[in-house]
């Protein structure tokens, strides 16, 4: 079980101080010199919280205001040599009430919590709460502060509470702006979290076994080159939106995608190690096909710490073009963990091969469609079907005894009712080149020819009806003499 947790060390933050060199009594900013009529001011602005101050997002905000908040502080000299400090907020909540605070810098081994700064803010500096109007909001404190005092020798912290979640001076993830008093700091990457996760085909890696691979010669007919990306992303509440990708889906067909919790085998109605009812407030959707890549996702009320590292469960895709199963693991087009890429292998593409004798008329059983011509009659045939990544099939055709130079005209015809034929054949006479329709030089010997058929495997071994012809070319093409063909057989049987 993986079991991270977050925790906050405040040595970085005692390290930050030490580098910004805010415990010696100079200021990081010049202070102008004043002069008789002439009152100083300082202003320093601070970006939203995003874990820059320490430099670990792991401290930015975590909660549901936007991001979009930033602070300006303001000191002003009085007459009377004291400061006045005002705190400026853009882009605050209308009607929310900002608590805003300075903490003076502290030894950690005195606080309560460790922390390096007193948790109850000085009000002598600036403690209040600003009300949010939608817009710009200020508040100011006249001070009895020296304004030099603030300036140059004031160590400590600038903190703006977020007013949509309980008021905390521990937890960083809930402060929308802290910095160090008396230095702007700078806006930094957006902390919330990504990580994404890649599934190859299921070719029953996840299990090292082959019997769990997606099984073609099953039911499904799916191309294996369908892979999956998983997308956790941080919400600014914590929370996460989950978000699978599939590669390579097929056109208008609908893909169950499903989250299964882990479970004990022993305790499941068919002993599958995880619940067969997915989690849908994880994952549980279907992404429809778009003969490319198609997404989908699931705004989750799960942290995302909680899904990265410690939700066990399995990541699922079915096979659309089968019934849906949670017990039959190869008709699973991914079967991975969640929140675990698993590694595409080589895929596990069949072959097949269909010999073919020469035509005595024995596929019709009638001798009046054996050849008749010159050609010699030891002339064989073999098909070949080889099974493609992307669920085309390459055809191959292979002649024994042929003729040097003649060329011979090699044809599936698809199976049809003689009598919506013109010549009354039981095909179409006009060859089916999405299956094979090639031309094969002849060598004097073995010759070859290919193409890829668009139809899958399944298609041209099971369902897919014709006629395997092999022309004679030494006589005249015909589509209707059957006593011109050499070779005469059913394709792929």
């Amino acid at each position: 079980m993986r079991t991270h947790k977050f925790s906050f060390s405040y040595l970085p933050l005692l390290l930050f101080i030490a580098a910004a060199g805010i415990f010696t009594s100079c200021s990081d900013e010049s202070s102008p010199v004043s002069s008789d009529d002439e009152l100083r001011s300082e202003t320093y602005t601070y970006a939203f919280n995003e874990g820059q101050a320490l430099d670990d997002d792991g401290t930015g905000y975590r909660g549901e205001h936007q991001r979009n908040l930033s602070a300006e502080l303001v000191i002003e000299e009085r007459e009377d040599g004291n400061a006045d400090v005002t705190v400026n907020l853009r882009n605050t909540v209308s009607g929310e009430t900002y608590a805003v605070h300075a903490h003076d810098m502290a030894d950690p081994s005195t606080t309560p919590n460790g922390t390096p700064y007193n948790e109850t803010p000085n009000g002598d500096v600036f403690a209040g709460g600003i009300d949010g109007n939608g817009g710009t909001a200020s508040l100011t404190n006249e001070t009895s502060i020296a304004y030099d005092e603030l300036i140059n020798s004031y160590e400590g912290f600038f903190v703006v509470h977020d007013p949509l979640q309980d008021l905390s001076t521990v937890d960083l993830t809930t402060y929308l702006v802290l910095g160090v008093f008396g230095q702007s700091l700078d806006p930094g990457d957006s902390s919330l979290r990504t990580e994404s996760y890649s599934y190859g085909f299921n070719e029953g890696q996840l299990l090292d076994d082959p019997n769990t691979a997606y099984d073609g010669d099953g039911a499904g007919d799916h191309p294996r080159n369908l892979s999956a990306e998983l997308i956790i992303e941080e919400r600014g509440d914590g929370n996460a939106n989950v978000t699978v990708s599939l590669m390579n889906t097929l056109q208008g067909e609908d893909y169950p995608v499903h989250a299964h919790d882990m479970a004990d085998p022993a305790t499941t109605p068919n002993g599958t190690p995880y619940n067969e009812t997915p989690n849908g407030d994880v994952f549980a959707g279907a992404i429809t096909g778009t003969g490319g890549t198609a997404s989908l996702t699931n705004e989750t009320d799960i942290a995302y710490t909680e899904l990265i590292s410690e939700y066990e469960a399995f990541l699922v895709v079915h096979d659309p073009t089968q019934d849906l199963t949670t017990v039959d693991l190869t008709t699973y087009l991914v079967l991975g963990v969640f929140a675990e890429s698993l590694e595409a292998v080589e895929p596990n593409l069949r072959s097949t091969s269909f010999s073919y004798d020469f035509n005595e008329g024995q596929l019709l059983d009638d001798p009046d469609t054996a050849y008749e011509g010159d050609h010699q009659r030891n002339l064989t045939a073999t098909i070949e079907l080889n099974e493609q990544i992307d669920g085309t099939t390459e055809f191959v055709v292979k002649l024994d005894n042929t003729i040097d130079g003649e060329t011979y005209a090699v044809h599936s015809h698809d199976a049809a009712d003689p009598e919506t034929t013109p010549n009354g054949t039981p095909y179409n006479e006009t060859p089916n080149g999405d299956v094979f329709a090639s031309g094969i030089e002849g060598t004097g010997g073995e010759a070859m020819g290919s193409n890829i058929s668009t139809m899958s495997f399944n298609e041209l071994t099971r369902e897919y009806e014709g006629f395997f012809v092999v022309h004679d070319p030494l006589q005249e093409l015909s589509t209707v003499d059957v006593t011109t063909y050499l070779i005469l057989g059913a394709t792929a049987r």
